[in-house]
């Protein structure tokens, strides 16, 4: 059994590099508000993906001289970019829209557990007791910070869909996550990345064609465009390279708990930057999220023998 250098589990520029990453999903709650007010959800993800990937072709051709991939690793990231990843956003979309944002941040806030189940299933990393407590944590957290808006779980049948399409999404956004960390170790984070939201921005392209063709692009506003650009860019593009080298770096499992966080940000944007009101319980509950990383990030990640990951990368 090989056990991960602890030191590799200190807060340090992963970390960081991680809290960048939820502090631009939570505040790109509060900026697509604007942006969903004009556009469609299905065009603005189509948009925000063709600006993503065109971002991650300018840091791939900069960054890295040989940009080529075998016919493998193409099938993995066709697989990645349009059926991992793409369900996900599809499920993400219609769910959101059927459901409420409480419902959504707590479903969305077990992304840590199905990422270990996964893990564990395939063999991928053993996660100690130590961590559980803090996935337990961080998830009552965002249970707090949701709560202190009201009633997240009110809507009916079509909530209750709705509910049921985020659990999709969650499901495929943890497969997209474990995917990173199985297949593409001799691949560099920004070459994944580049690949797989370019297969996801065809994806998309497909799905709204008659939207692209028929849209009158003039009638969007400054502010709308505005936040087409921060979402593919900084929310998609960059962010997106920093959540699959954090998956690198420190495992799926501890990165996949820092996706707990972009609920409070964004309730704590939106208090700020739009005036809404943030309760004494949403301030606790963001605490506690925040006590979750802290109690699990000095786990040793105790990994399966390499021989072990590659049987475990075939039998999948």
């Amino acid at each position: 059994m090989e056990v991960v250098d602890t030191k590799k589990n200190r807060f340090g520029s992963t970390d960081l590099m991680l809290a960048f990453v939820t502090l631009m999903w939570g505040l790109n709650y509060v900026i697509v508000k604007v942006s969903l007010k004009e556009i469609g959800p299905l065009l603005f993800n189509t948009l925000r993906f063709a600006i993503g990937s065109a971002v991650c072709w300018i840091i791939l051709l900069t960054k890295e001289r040989e940009i080529k991939i075998s016919k493998k690793q193409l099938i993995y990231l066709v697989f990645t970019g349009i059926i991992a990843h793409g369900i996900n956003q599809i499920s993400f979309i219609y769910g959101v829209a059927k459901t409420t944002a409480g419902a959504t941040s707590i479903i969305l806030a077990s992304t840590p557990v199905c990422v270990v189940l996964l893990a564990r299933l395939l063999k991928l990393e053993k996660v100690t007791m130590k961590t559980y407590i803090g996935i337990i944590i961080s998830f009552m957290g965002v249970t707090l910070v949701v709560m202190g808006s009201g009633n997240p779980f009110a809507g009916g049948i079509e909530a209750a869909k709705g509910n049921i399409l985020i659990v999709v999404a969650t499901v495929f956004w943890s497969i997209y996550t474990i995917m990173i960390r199985m297949y593409f170790k001799d691949l560099s984070t920004i070459k994944v990345t580049t690949y797989s939201l370019s297969f996801t921005t065809i994806f998309f392209l497909i799905l709204s064609a008659k939207q692209v063709l028929q849209s009158e692009w003039a009638s969007f506003s400054t502010a709308a465009w505005g936040g087409v650009f921060f979402s593919g860019v900084f929310v998609l593009g960059i962010s997106y390279i920093l959540w699959n080298t954090g998956v690198h770096r420190v495992g799926p499992t501890r990165t996949a708990i820092y996706a707990n966080l972009p609920p409070f940000i964004s309730v704590l944007f939106g208090w700020l930057i739009l005036g809404e009101t943030i309760s004494p319980m949403q301030i606790v509950g963001g605490f506690i999220i925040m006590m979750g990383l802290v109690y699990s990030k000095n786990r040793k990640i105790e990994e399966y023998p390499p021989i072990m990951k590659d049987q475990a990368c075939k039998s999948s």
